[in-house]
């Protein structure tokens, strides 16, 4: 008789107790999958402001460099129907060498209430 208690009671299955356990433990993982899976569109999306950013960059210094030696002087303007979200400026000074110019372009964003930016500096020779 003693040996059938023990029979039965290993066929009965799981308690409410290790289910419960199994369910918190499995909760917990749930979490942390989640919070990884929302850092990693958080990053994917800062990747591709600060990609859309360094393009919008490279256009304004390819513009400036197509110029060939810019006059001092500052400029901005926005990024257009390509780059909406986003804004320029560009600074050209005159340096200690009378033949070079620096040029430095800023592309400004916003990511909520962060301002954000990115800078491109070069220098111009007359040719």
């Amino acid at each position: 008789m003693i040996q059938s208690d023990r029979t039965d009671r290993a066929q009965a299955g799981f308690t409410l107790l290790e289910v419960m356990i199994a369910m918190a433990i499995l909760s917990l993982v749930a979490v942390a999958f989640l919070r990884a899976q929302a850092s990693s569109i958080r990053l994917v999306d800062e990747s591709v402001q600060i990609s859309m950013a360094t393009l919008l960059a490279k256009e304004r210094m390819a513009d400036l460099e197509s110029r060939g030696f810019p006059a001092p002087g500052d400029n901005s303007g926005t990024g257009g129907e390509a780059f909406p979200s986003f804004r320029w400026e560009h600074i050209i000074s005159t340096t200690e060498i009378p033949n070079i110019r620096k040029a430095v372009v800023r592309v400004l964003w916003a990511e909520g209430d962060l301002k954000r930016s990115i800078e491109l500096t070069a220098y111009f020779a007359r040719r």
